[in-house]
């Protein structure tokens, strides 16, 4: 009788298991449909997100979890979203407060966020921190914002450091998501790479918007100022050096990371970090032939 109880319990867990992966499924989908809808290329991404579920239909749902409703917030701060949601940055800040106190629950991005959550810290190790990750990662998009309304320049060390901030809590919530041994500290890499490569690759949509990503005293000795035209900042020789130099020293540390992903035989965290590692590379190719 004990045991039919226990298996009747564990056949409704399952049930329930079954019913919210179900649930979160169409939320995504949902999510993911008007991604595209605010930018077609998008679509790209999206095709990705659902191809990563032959390496594991949990493991693909919660990459999907995770990432849109985080690049909602995004857009959302990018001004490319609707502001029905009230100010973006108190949408923001608020959201992040419901993710450090585990109140997910009045929205399709925070019951999405909140599966995300419950199966990242379900194998967790202890070191993992998935909530302070999603936090980590909001913070950034709310500092970015806010820098971005000033024009702030930072320093060569801040701008690393911004890299790490924006970039490792993402990685990490990947590796964790896919169940591999590695985290952001094993590929570092992984997190300033995307930094260098996106900055460069961004250069003239990030500078218009006045997020500025070349380190202030660079600017000063080039005779150019946080407010200079974009034409002027992007024909001048020692700004086009320091991308340059960014980008050369960036090459041979992904090459490692990826010498060390497949040394690893985990074939999931290849597919997915060489698609990131793959087009970093590329671009630091075309970059190179097109120097003077």
């Amino acid at each position: 009788m004990l045991a039919q109880k226990r298996a009747s319990n564990i056949g409704r867990f399952y049930l329930l298991e079954v019913k919210r992966e179900i649930e979160t499924e169409i939320l995504v989908a949902k999510e993911a449909a008007t991604f595209v809808k605010r930018q077609p290329d998008n679509i790209k991404m999206v095709l990705g997100l659902y191809l990563l579920s032959l390496y594991g239909l949990r493991q693909g749902l919660i990459m999907r979890a995770s990432y849109l409703p985080i690049r909602f917030v995004d857009d959302l701060l990018d001004g490319d979203v609707p502001k029905e949601k009230g100010d973006p940055i108190t949408y923001a800040q608020e959201l992040s407060e419901h993710i450090t106190t585990n109140s997910l629950d009045r929205t399709p991005i925070e019951r999405q966020l909140r599966y995300a959550l419950d199966a990242l810290e379900s194998k967790a190790r202890p070191s993992d921190n998935p909530r302070g990750d999603f936090v980590k990662v909001i913070g950034t998009i709310i500092f970015d914002r806010m820098r971005a309304s000033e024009r702030k320049t930072l320093s060569a060390n801040e701008i690393e450091q911004y890299y790490r901030n924006a970039f490792d809590p993402v990685i990490n919530i990947t590796l964790m998501a896919l169940d591999s041994k590695f985290r952001s500290k094993d590929v570092p890499a992984l997190s300033y790479g995307q930094g260098r490569v996106y900055s460069a690759r961004d250069f003239k949509e990030d500078w218009e918007r006045g997020i500025i990503n070349v380190p202030g005293r660079a600017i000063s000795l080039a005779g150019l100022s946080p407010t200079s035209a974009f034409e002027s900042v992007s024909k001048n020789a020692n700004i086009t050096n320091w991308f340059h130099q960014s980008l050369a020293s960036t090459k041979q540390d992904l090459l490692d990371t990826k010498l060390l992903l497949f040394q690893s035989h985990e074939k999931r965290t290849q597919v997915v970090c060489n698609s990131l590692i793959s087009p970093m590379l590329r671009f630091i190719g075309q970059t190179k032939q097109r120097q003077p």
